[in-house]
């Protein structure tokens, strides 16, 4: 699978065709792991499957649900009673080649558990013959969910589906392939469901979906904390956490910043249990003229993580207190769970790996797929195991892995597997099950201070949708006194209820406690202009509880806009300089204030003037259009529907051409895209390899892009398209490129036969 984390330096997917993972360069694809060192891989029953698990001490697994109850699960979501609303991927390939992956075969069933043992005992299919269904959220009246294109609400009267799903976007997760389509809806703080491989944020208002942009995050999987803050991954890293609150350097659409707040947290390293030779790049060593290993040669192991997925940080009640804010990831392919712990310090996360050579949890069957993991409500963590022997998709298959696949039989059986596990400290207690829509006023708010998260979440989710006004007294008294989480839940309910005022946050704003004091500062965002105004006394004279609270702070006081805000925002500025990403916060909430800011401040700094400026001018963005006329302007057309969709470019320098953490470099303003054609041709003809220098900046992305020019789907015409999409989108403005650019110079290196350029050779 480590193809799909370079697609690379400029494009990122190759096209459907046999084998299409193979690489033209990698003419070597013995196995470098002797056959009589493979295992066997069978079917193993549920009972077999739990003997090849090793696991922390003092920690055990356990099933909560497995075949025939569940088939091929993905990801899973629970309602206000906890019950399990699983999405069941049946369709995802059920052969060898994928066919029939087109046929819509997947499901959204409910899992009970009738006597409270623990495990589900039934089985509801809520809806039947979805298109590889693969995110979702439960409401109390409805279920919004994704399937391989569509964004779709189904209302429901309890477990029965009320009429047919409306589409609320029909492309929503168009474009890409399989493995490289929205994912998540994970409900957050701030009221906002959130996405992986997404540049997008959801919420609903009423009846209404309301779609707005946020950063791109991730591959599969998404994740939060306490404070609202996000988490995700791709396949190749297992973890990237974030300083700040999503969106908070985004509220000022008339300039266009760059920054990068996703912090790699913990090792890549894997530590299997089993020999590993069934990952795609298996046959990469030094044995078979290669100059990297992908597998330990003294243990024919994965070395590092190829097929990181879903994951949770674990906020639950069961485990003892050293593992409360752990990230638990899984690795799909080499069947385990990574436990990653996260630390701070200044408000930037940091990962530790507690179990050093030994993964938290780990299996000897090859079969064991684990693509998800959550708190439960019962303390505990689930995850969620696919149990299918095929987890790469037909897209990035390469011979070598397909003849893997074969030999051991993990193309068979196509449907009938599937599980979902829980893993409890045998030291801990579990969480009674509680319904927490059957609570009501007081009762209901009193789960806010829940110490399971869980408890917390699923009641603020209660609130916001019965937005019933006698519970706000209770909110309010909440938001003003106790603990610091119990009070962030009590002031973003009354966000999401549509109830905050200024009187709600002022206790917590002027706190000591950094974390509470930020939450309530990014709340105060949320304000009516009337609102905010009436913050103005507090803001002004307010000092940081912490460096990590300054960026909060400017952003507010931007907003408020006031001669005596944009006073104190200058002070804060000087006087909180070293704070990272304070004046981008500055600059997010300055919006409509840039001209009056300008005039008293004092700063010198050349990025911050030009925000400023460009804040001042209203250049929202770049205009739309790439000025671009007739058969240049069809060009750019065609290149824009290959960077999303059939080349997948987004997946490793997003939508925004910003670039991703690891996986490729920014497109915008970067001289390698609006410089010299030939280079770029070069460059898509037979890829390239880090390190690379982007303006001024050295990116090193974890493997190299793929050479393209051996791969006939993509034409001359198809490479001149894309080209000039991207020397044309986001800011930067470089001539049109013809096919006949793309055939000189497919000509005129074809004895390179695939070889990545360096970027010392295109210099």
């Amino acid at each position: 699978m480590r193809s799909r984390n370079v697609l690379a330096v400029l494009l990122c997917t190759l096209p459907l065709s046999a084998q299409q993972g193979d690489k033209k360069e990698h003419g070597n694809m013995d196995p470098v792991v002797p056959e009589k060192d493979i295992p066997p891989s069978p079917v193993l029953s549920p009972a077999e499957a739990l003997k090849s698990f090793q696991i922390a001490p003092g920690f055990v697994i356990e099933p909560v649900a497995t075949e025939p109850l569940v088939d091929k699960p993905v990801c899973l979501d629970f309602d206000s009673a906890g019950r399990i609303w699983v999405c069941e991927m049946r369709g995802y390939m059920p052969d060898i080649d994928g066919k029939g992956e087109s046929v819509p075969q997947g499901r959204i069933s409910v899992l009970e558990d009738s006597d409270g043992d623990g495990k589900a005992d039934k089985n509801t299919i809520f809806l039947d013959k979805l298109m590889l269904p693969r995110a979702i959220c439960v409401y109390g009246d409805g279920v919004l969910f994704l399937d391989e294109n569509q964004m779709c609400w189904q209302r429901r009267d309890g477990l029965k589906p009320v009429g047919e799903p409306v589409v609320i976007d029909a492309k929503f997760a168009s474009g890409g392939n399989v493995e490289h389509k929205p994912n998540g809806l994970m409900p957050n703080l701030d009221n906002y469901l959130y996405l992986a491989k997404s540049d997008k944020r959801i919420r609903r208002v009423g009846d209404e979906w309301k779609v707005e942009p946020t950063a791109f995050r991730g591959q599969w999987g998404i994740a939060r904390d306490n404070w609202g803050r996000l988490y995700h991954n791709n396949n190749s890293a297992f973890l990237f956490g974030e300083s700040l609150a999503p969106n908070l350097l985004q509220d000022n659409p008339a300039v266009k910043m760059k920054y990068n707040d996703s912090n790699g947290l913990g090792s890549n390293r894997v530590w299997p249990i089993r020999v590993t030779p069934g990952v795609n790049r298996g046959y990469i060593g030094k044995e078979n003229g290669y100059n990297e290993q992908t597998l330990d040669p003294r243990t024919h192991k994965l070395i590092n993580c190829t097929a990181a997925a879903g994951f949770a940080v674990y906020r639950g009640t069961n485990f003892p207190k050293e593992w409360y804010g752990t990230a638990f990831v899984t690795e799909s392919c080499v069947a385990l769970l990574k436990a990653i712990k996260i630390t701070e310090k200044d408000g930037k996360p940091t990962g530790t790996n507690p179990g050093g050579e030994k993964e938290f949890l780990a299996s000897t069957d090859e079969r064991f797929r684990p693509v998800n993991a959550y708190s439960a409500p019962d303390g505990s963590l689930y995850v969620v195991d696919m149990y299918h022997g095929i987890i790469q998709h037909k897209t990035f298959q390469t011979s070598y892995l397909r003849e893997q696949h074969l030999s051991r039989g993990l193309d068979k059986p196509a449907l009938g597997n599937g599980r979902i596990y829980r893993i409890r400290s045998t030291s801990g207690k579990l969480e009674p099950k509680t319904d927490i829509a059957a609570l009501q006023g007081l009762d209901l708010v009193k789960m806010l201070m829940h110490a399971n998260a869980w408890h917390r979440e699923t009641a603020q989710r209660v609130l916001v949708e019965r937005k019933d006004p006698a519970t706000i007294p209770f909110l309010a008294k909440l938001a003003a006194n106790g603990d610091a989480v119990a009070r962030v839940h009590a002031i973003w309910t009354l966000e999401g209820m549509g109830a905050l005022k200024a009187e709600h946050v002022v206790a917590a704003i002027k706190d000591k406690d950094p974390k509470l004091q930020s939450s309530a500062l990014w709340a105060s965002t949320r304000l009516d202009a009337s609102e905010l105004s009436k913050l103005e006394p507090v803001l002004v004279s307010l000092k940081p509880a912490a460096t990590e609270d300054a960026p909060y702070l400017a952003r507010v006081l931007g907003s408020v806009g006031t001669p005596k805000a944009l006073a104190a925002l200058d002070a804060l500025l000087k006087d909180e300089a070293k704070a990272k990403f304070i004046r981008e916060a500055a600059i997010s909430g300055l919006h409509g204030h840039e001209a009056e800011f300008a005039k008293l401040t004092g700063i010198k700094d050349k990025a911050f003037s030009e925000w400023l400026e460009q804040g001042e001018k209203g250049a929202a963005k770049t205009p739309d259009g790439p000025g671009l006329k007739g058969a240049e302007l069809a060009s750019w057309t065609r290149g824009k529907a290959l960077y999303g969709g059939e080349a997948a470019c987004f997946a490793c320098h997003g939508p925004d051409g910003g670039g991703l953490p690891a996986l490729g470099p920014p497109l915008a303003g970067s001289e390698w895209v609006t410089g010299k054609p030939e280079v770029m041709a070069k460059i898509l003809l037979h890829g390239m390899t880090g390190p690379i220098t982007v303006a001024g900046e050295t990116y090193t992305p974890t493997a190299e892009m793929p050479a393209l020019g051996g791969n006939p789907v993509f034409t001359d015409e198809k490479l001149a398209d894309v080209m000039t999409y991207v020397r044309n989108e986001w800011g930067n403005k470089a001539p049109a490129v013809t096919p006949d650019t793309v055939k000189k110079q497919r000509e005129a290196t074809k004895d390179r036969a695939g070889r990545p350029w360096s970027a010392a050779e295109l210099k």
